[in-house]
């Protein structure tokens, strides 16, 4: 009959245990929790960041390579207008030699 109390404590005693164990793990777990939630936080703003400062050179970039394309079609419009005014500014120079002084 002695075995039934010591039963029923030894019982109690794993429940108790458990429990501790139990209340540890949750408690490590909230305590944790907060840390991690930072560190990811963190790292998405550093992540950000660097978009955005590779958001910034690919829009200097590409404003580079606008003004690229206006002068290269701004010249290309000026040579058009000369060849239709007949301006010959895309033919061979000619040498202009002054004949005798007055």
């Amino acid at each position: 009959m002695s075995d039934k109390p010591k039963m029923a404590l030894l019982e109690s005693n794993r429940i108790i245990v458990r429990i501790f164990v139990g209340v540890v793990v949750v408690a490590a777990f909230l305590l944790i929790l907060p840390l991690y939630m930072q560190n990811r936080l963190t790292k998405l703003y550093t992540k950000s960041h660097e978009l955005v400062v590779e958001i910034g050179l690919l829009q200097r970039e590409l404003v580079l390579q606008q003004l690229e394309i206006n002068k290269l079609s701004s010249l290309e419009s000026l040579s058009r207008f000369a060849e239709e005014a007949e301006l010959g500014l895309n033919g061979v120079p000619v040498k202009v030699r002054v004949t005798g002084a007055p």
